[in-house]
């Protein structure tokens, strides 16, 4: 049994597995080997405070706080569109369900 945390994107759900953005969780260490892959999650000891999303480039990234060509751009980076969304807090979900998605898929294809 190992301890992983979501520290990308507020929620995620596969096959069996519900979680939230900083609750630690046991599973199976062939899960979270899984759930690691995705880039979403990490192995901890303890429960984190508050983990910010990971840019591309490996900076820390706290959309929230972006301006509007940060987040098209950061949108475009992960492979997400916008080019529909009205305003940033449009723009902010689509990414973070967009990069829920994604991991997701990548979850899923790796089974």
């Amino acid at each position: 049994m190992r301890k992983v945390c979501l520290k990308t994107g507020l929620s995620y759900v596969a096959k069996g597995i519900s979680c939230r953005k900083g609750k630690v969780m046991d599973v199976e260490d062939d899960v979270a080997e899984k759930l690691m892959k995705t880039g979403r999650f990490e192995a901890v000891d303890t429960v984190p405070i508050d983990p910010e999303p990971v840019a591309p480039d490996g900076k820390s990234a706290n959309i929230t706080s972006m301006k509007k060509d940060e987040l098209i751009a950061f949108a475009e980076a992960q492979g997400i569109d916008v080019s529909d969304c009205k305003n940033n807090e449009e723009r902010i979900q689509r990414i973070q369900s967009g990069m829920d998605i994604n991991a997701f898929a990548r979850l899923a294809s790796e089974e």
